[in-house]
């Protein structure tokens, strides 16, 4: 196939690193070295090992990264059934069909009712190529009120039927969630937004998981430090490389508390830098490169506190606007921007915030938010 040519061409290039001999600096107690550089911990209570980076698909994956990362050693690969209508796991199942006995594939379902979930394991299993996952998520789920009940009780026959292995939730705002994701009592592992912006505000939520011995996820890593969607760099600024996100993951893993990541690569180059973070220390150079960077985008970049939440007298979400609005301005990624803006209501969409005088809004941590909202309904909408 394509992609296999386009690996072996990649690796007669010389440039995959020479991992032998490097040790992750993490704790012994979660962070396991084992052959070829690849760190792995311990999913919470589903015992599952896993790389501490794993691979985010995205809605359309090349089947040559798949299968790099893979060979690496990466083994958690993370897709959703709504990623480009199923496209991004037919791709995922037909690049990682011949390693499927060695990597742990996750999905999602978007499906609120019983039936809607478990219909569309019957289709993410077809589109993968599998007769199951290990793990399957109720997929951006908010609120307490969007795990729903049926929905985690189509989960649990799915797990009884050997469809999934393992159960969790994937959600942006965990303080909403934590505490009835841990009352239920069902979920093996959770799957959250987590970075060096915003880790501060979700440490307490991530620590009662982990306590509760459920397996964190953390996603949206990189994107608040890739910014590649801003274009050429102002004069004066240097051109931001991919040590701004190589810093973010690593970052990220200092956390005993996360099990592992989806960082998404675009390409070849993007998952040997994201198998460094497991191969190298986090530095005082790292830390002073963050800390800039998180001040540069303040204005900029939502931290997803959602303090915000119900404050916009017309009622936008502007926490998910301005989210949806990043994935175009830092990770370069337009068409998942206007996908997710244009699954909006319309009567949301077609709020205009340029005919308010002033924003009802003010963020405590300093985001320009009417000009980003501006920005994002003109761009998207």
């Amino acid at each position: 196939m394509g992609f296999d040519s386009s690996r072996r061409k990649f690796l007669q290039t010389g440039l995959a690193l020479p991992v032998a001999g490097l040790i992750a600096a993490h704790s012994q107690e979660s962070f396991g070295q084992a052959s070829g550089g690849v760190g792995y911990r311990i999913l919470g209570r589903t015992g599952l090992k896993v790389s501490g980076v794993g691979c985010g698909v995205g809605l359309i994956p090349d089947p040559a990264v798949l299968v790099r990362a893979a060979d690496l050693g990466v083994n958690y690969f993370d897709t959703a059934r709504t990623y480009e209508k199923g496209k991004s796991e037919e791709i995922t199942g037909a690049a990682l069909k011949s390693r499927r006995n060695r990597i742990i594939l996750a999905s999602k379902a978007d499906g609120m009712t019983k039936a809607e979930v478990l219909k569309e394991m019957d289709e993410s299993l077809k589109a993968l190529r599998t007769d199951h996952v290990d793990i399957w998520h109720l997929h951006a789920r908010d609120t307490p009120d969007a795990i729903t009940d049926e929905a985690v009780e189509a989960q649990e026959i799915l797990k009884k039927q050997g469809k999934t292995r393992f159960i969790g939730v994937s959600v942006h705002d965990i303080n909403a969630v934590v505490d009835k994701i841990i009352k239920l009592g069902v979920h093996d592992v959770v799957q959250t937004t987590y970075s060096y912006p915003i880790g501060a505000e979700r440490n307490e939520a991530l620590h009662k998981l982990h306590q509760a011995r459920i397996g964190v996820i953390a996603m949206k890593v990189v994107v608040a430090m890739s910014m590649v969607g801003f274009g050429p760099p102002p004069k004066g600024r240097k051109l931001l490389t991919n040590e701004g996100p190589l810093a973010a993951i690593k970052w990220v893993l200092k956390n005993p508390d996360i099990s592992t990541t989806v960082p998404y690569a675009v390409n070849l180059e993007q998952v040997e830098m994201n198998f460094r973070a497991m191969t190298e220390s986090y530095t005082p150079q790292d830390d002073k490169m963050l800390f800039a960077r998180n001040e540069e985008i303040r204005p900029l970049y939502c931290r997803m506190c959602y303090r915000c939440k119900g404050k916009c007298p017309n009622g936008i979400p502007v926490t998910d606007e301005l989210r949806y609005l990043a994935y175009n301005d830092f990770a370069g990624n337009f068409r998942q921007a206007r996908n997710n803006f244009m699954s909006l209501p319309y009567e949301i969409r077609a709020v205009r915030c340029s005919n308010c005088s002033s924003c009802a809004v003010q963020c405590p941590n300093g985001v320009d938010v009417r000009n980003r909202l501006i920005r994002a309904q003109d761009l998207l909408a």
